[in-house]
């Protein structure tokens, strides 16, 4: 079997729209290869036409990122297009790190098999990863044009006046559930993809992690956060933005009947924060919930937080066991009657404080929240409180 390069057409006959693609005929090729089952197959599962967002979770080793790979060696050899691989910091894109992706593929000998023995290889040079051929005495003849481009958020800036991707239409975003995030890094990654796409309109993004933490940025500032907690394993769905953004959404199940006794062997204890590793559903934080005290008197309220799309109501409590605490809960508007709303946002009332405030009665509130005394209605409002905090803390 060998990828047979096709006649490039782009769409509606405008190079500036950029490169069609027969979807049908790159998965043919990819079904050739006969992948192990157990793994996630995009051939099946996969289509690209219906979303250009595509958010592909899972627990670990399901084959999303390798998988993908494959199909971005497909459509270089088909169309010459080329795959930014995207991560958050330089280390990750670093060569021994890239290099890593492509273990099983090399292995498996499926570049051998895509090129009929063309190129059995890959190599890494300037952040870039190109096809070669390595024979038995290790000398190397490679492609000279790059088949991906290795790229991370902190030099967006940098890939502003250098970056120049005109077939940079298959991109990924791999491992973008992480523990730290950087201040604005969705409106980041969002300016990278603009330099990466300009103003064609045949980009697809994917967006690959594991099931780490349902509590993360990504999943709240793409609006999903809520159906991707609710929905089940393989049951993928497509949500519209209000602006009309269409974002295809999948909570990959793990299709390996071995790890299911690895999981009994060695994992089989009730901690949800081992769910990224055996699989089945979220890795969660679990924040202090407010519990019934009759002792327990309102000193104060009509405190907010605004963040994220979300209004948070504080109320100050006091109570014998407790002393002073605060209950955190979501609110449906600010009350007119409202003594602070705290914000990171512009300033355009006169009951807003940026970030924490600088009263008297600020200062309680947020000295209650540092000695850990703000109790919460539920996780999700927990982790917009760190998550605000945070935020707030970096400007």
């Amino acid at each position: 079997m060998k990828v047979e390069a096709e006649e490039v057409k782009y769409l509606n006959g405008n190079v500036q729209d950029g490169i069609k693609v027969d979807w049908q005929k790159v998965f043919s090729y990819y079904k050739a290869l006969k992948m192990p089952k157990g793994i996630y197959n995009p051939a099946k599962e996969l289509d690209p036409d219906s979303a250009e967002w595509f958010i592909l979770i899972s627990s670990r080793s399901t084959g999303k990122t390798t998988n993908l790979l494959i199909i971005s060696i497909i459509l270089f050899l088909m169309y010459g297009i080329t795959t930014p691989y995207i991560r958050q910091r330089p280390d990750m894109t670093a060569r021994q790190n890239i290099e890593k992706l492509f273990e099983v593929i090399r292995a498996c000998g499926y570049i051998k098999d895509l090129t009929d023995g063309q190129y059995n290889n890959v190599y890494y040079f300037g952040h870039k990863m190109y096809l070669c051929h390595i024979d038995e005495k290790g000398e190397r003849d490679g492609r000279s044009e790059a088949f991906m481009y290795a790229l991370d958020l902190t030099q967006n800036e940098v890939y502003k006046s250098s970056l120049n991707m005109p077939t940079g239409d298959f991109i990924i975003f791999d491992e973008f559930i992480s523990s730290t995030y950087a201040n604005n890094e969705f409106v980041t990654l969002c300016d990278l993809l603009k330099t990466i796409l300009r103003d064609r309109l045949t980009g697809k993004i994917f967006l690959l992690a594991n099931t780490t933490n349902y509590y993360n940025e990504y999943l709240r500032e793409l609006y999903i956060q809520d159906e991707v907690l609710k929905v089940g394993e393989d049951e993928p769905f497509i949500k519209l933005t209000q602006k009309k953004t269409r974002i295809f959404v999948h909570l990959i199940s793990n299709r390996n009947k071995q790890r299911a006794k690895v999981n009994t062997l060695y994992f089989g204890f009730d901690n949800p924060k081992l769910a990224s590793i055996t699989g089945g559903s979220w890795a969660v934080d679990s924040y202090p919930h407010f519990f019934r005290d009759d002792e327990r008197e309102l000193v104060a309220k009509d405190f907010y937080i605004t963040y994220a799309g979300k209004i948070l109501q504080l109320d100050l409590y006091i109570s014998p066991k407790l002393g002073k605490h605060v209950f955190v809960h979501d609110a449906v508007k600010i009350n007119d009657k409202a003594r602070r709303i705290y914000t990171i946002g512009d300033i355009d009332d006169r009951r807003q404080a940026y970030k924490f405030g600088d009263t008297k009665i600020d200062k309680i509130l947020w000295r209650l929240y540092n000695a850990n005394k703000w109790y919460y209605f539920n996780n999700d409002i927990g982790f917009t409180v760190d998550t605000y905090v945070n935020k707030a803390n970096k400007l």
